[in-house]
């Protein structure tokens, strides 16, 4: 059962930002790794985040450094892949934090805490160019060059243009331009990835909320999820009615949700067993 903790909440998964999430679900909230305002309604920021005040506003004036100077915010999702938490490779940050662990060995486990609390931050500021692109209309543009290309047709022709109708055609055959959530599924990193990261950042009373129907046809597959939400459960985390949606439910641990055998010695934290409820597609 749910426990009694404020903690205890459902967390979408793995969109961390509400605009990018689609309709709204009453119960359902988002993990703020700490870029959000303290307070701010729908989102949950963990009290004990390893980063906070100077120390995450150095990283996060690189972050903002990076996302002027990259493009494509597909560039930004490679930094999350850094082994070892060390995002900012050959640059004073990395270097100064290899160097701390080599004097001290025991503060192992605090990085691993503070690149979990950035490796979600930089979710965040992939997810945030995203939906600026989105807003600007620069996504449609580059979305609309993309299959011109991938085509052999010409963009940014007369609409009476040969090449201008076939990719209209094509457009239309594809149900028009993909949505904002769409983009950010595509740029943010892969949610294998991020849920290390999510799973040790997450207040540990929370649950996990899965409504991408991509995943939920994986972790089925797998055997991860598959029986229906019990009315006990749906009562315990949606205290003002369920959503009408078919929903599946599990108490898993991280190591097996993420799709691994066995527990994982570099993360501990995935240990810990979560409630998980997925959509079923």
């Amino acid at each position: 059962m749910k426990g009694a903790s404020g903690d205890a909440v459902l967390l979408h998964f793995p969109c961390l930002t509400p605009a990018l999430a689609g309709a709204a679900v009453p119960g359902v909230l988002f993990l703020d790794p700490g870029l959000g305002e303290p307070g701010e309604p729908g989102r949950v920021r963990p009290h004990d985040l390893p980063l906070g005040g100077e120390e995450l506003a150095g990283f996060l004036r690189e972050f903002e450094r990076l996302r002027r100077e990259t493009k494509n915010p597909k560039d930004l999702a490679l930094l999350a892949g850094a082994a070892g938490g060390h995002f900012f490779t050959d640059t004073s940050f990395a270097l100064r934090e290899e160097l701390e662990d080599q004097l001290h060995p025991e503060r192992v486990a605090t990085r691993r805490a503070k690149a979990a609390q950035l490796a979600l931050c930089l979710a965040c500021a992939i997810e945030q160019s995203v939906l600026e692109l989105a807003q600007s209309g620069e996504l449609d543009e580059r979305f609309r060059l993309g299959m011109a290309e991938s085509l052999g047709l010409e963009a940014g022709l007369d609409d009476d243009d040969d090449d201008a109708l076939a990719l209209s055609a094509a457009l239309s055959a594809a149900q028009g331009m993909p949505s904002a959530a769409a983009f950010a599924d595509e740029f943010r990193p892969p949610w294998h990835q991020l849920l290390s990261p999510f799973w040790a950042v997450a207040p540990q009373a929370a649950g996990l909320y899965i409504d991408d129907p991509d995943i939920a046809a994986e972790l089925i597959d797998a055997g991860v999820v598959g029986e229906e939400a019990s009315a006990q459960v749906l009562c315990d985390w949606f205290p003002q009615g369920p959503p009408e949606l078919p929903l599946l439910a599990a108490t898993v641990t991280g190591w097996r949700l993420v799709g691994k055998t066995r527990p994982d010695p570099d993360a501990p934290w995935l240990d810990a067993s979560r409630l998980v409820l997925v959509v079923k597609p």
